[in-house]
Formats: C-alpha cells, structure tokens, sequence
C-alpha cells in the first residue's frame, strides 16, 4: 500500500497546480479522487499508474526515466511539507547523509509498506543502498516491476540534498528479473565517515 502522505507529497505539492480536468479524470479512473481528501492508502496499482500519469503530465519533454526520476525528487520535496515529512527532515539534518542511508527502510515506510533497504559503505568510501520488496508480499505483487527504480532513484538523490550532500546516486544494472530489487550507488566519498561499519537492514 501507498500511504497517504507519499500521496499528499506527490499530487498536492509537487503537481500542485498541474492537474486540470482531464488529468483529474485520469487519475479518478486509477482510484485517486483529488476533490476529497486523501484516504489513508491507495493500492500498489494505483501508485504505480499515478507515478506514470504524473511524471507524463510533469515532464513531458524528457525521457520516461529521467522523468521518473525528476518526479521522485519533486515528490520527495512536496513530502517535506507534510507533518511526518517535516520530521523526517529535521531528523535527516541532525543525522547527516551516511547514517540517513543506514535507515532507508524507515524513509520509506512513511510512504509505503511493502518494501525495505538495506545499506552497506564499500571500501572506496561509497554506500550502496539496496530497495527490496518484503518476502511477505512478493506473491501478491503481479505488476513488474513492483517498484520503480527511477522514482526511488529521484527519492535518493534528494534526500541526500536534504541531507547537505551532492552526493550522485546511480542506479546500478538489475540482478532481480522479476523487478522486486533494484541497488543503488551513493557516491560519498568526499563525505565524512561514520564510527564503524555501515552494514544495515531496517
């Protein structure tokens, strides 16, 4: 499930102003009523073809990823206006960038339920950030990919700004066939290191 939050970011801030009749339609056929206040979850479905429609009607001039791309970071950005996105941020400014990657699974469970990260700090310096859905929901997930690499990508990056790092995130080639998994490069290097190993399942 998409919690309301993640939808509230994405359609009230980072469309605000986008979504005409039509495109209110759309997204009415997919299950999302912007007239009324937003129910506490929407289906993966639903996410999945909102995710689409937007970075369609967003940015229409780019390419399909790097739309995608460009709306995680806007989504991201349109989260930080609501209450739990206000607090995520505040805490990913006193944590700083390294640590913020150790907890990914709590980033994304303020916006959905069904997967978790893990993240592991490489011998060069870099983190690698893997995006997983949970075993408990695989057999229930018929669409694929069951997450969009690129949207999660944009989400990354821009916490990483959020963070007070540039740092680049990569999306690194796919090793799950079923689209259930895709890993992530975050270039810190240049970033302070934290005490100890960065090895994290949360």
């Amino acid at each position: 499930m998409a919690f309301d939050q993640l939808m509230e970011g994405l359609l009230l801030h980072a469309m605000k102003g986008r979504l005409d009749a039509e495109a209110q339609r759309k997204l009415l056929a997919l299950g999302v009523d912007v007239s009324r206040p937003l129910v506490s979850a929407y289906p993966l479905a639903t996410l999945l073809g909102t995710l689409k429609l937007c970075a369609e009607l967003r940015y229409p001039e780019l390419p399909r990823e790097e739309a995608r791309f460009q709306l995680g970071r806007r989504a991201l950005e349109g989260f930080g206006s609501t209450p739990m996105g206000k607090a995520l941020f505040g805490m990913a400014r006193t944590w700083g960038p390294r640590r913020m990657l150790g907890h990914m699974t709590r980033v994304f469970q303020t916006g959905i339920n069904f997967a978790k990260a893990r993240s592991q700090e490489l011998p060069n310096g870099d983190v690698e950030v893997t995006v997983e859905v949970l075993p408990e929901y695989r057999a229930s997930i018929h669409h694929r990919p069951g997450l969009d690499p690129y949207f999660i990508r944009g989400i990354i990056t821009q916490l990483m700004e959020v963070c007070g790092s540039r740092a680049t995130v990569t999306l690194l080639p796919p090793k799950d066939a079923e689209g259930l998994s895709f890993s992530y490069r975050a270039s810190m290097a240049q970033e302070p290191k934290m005490p100890g190993p960065l090895t994290r399942v949360q």
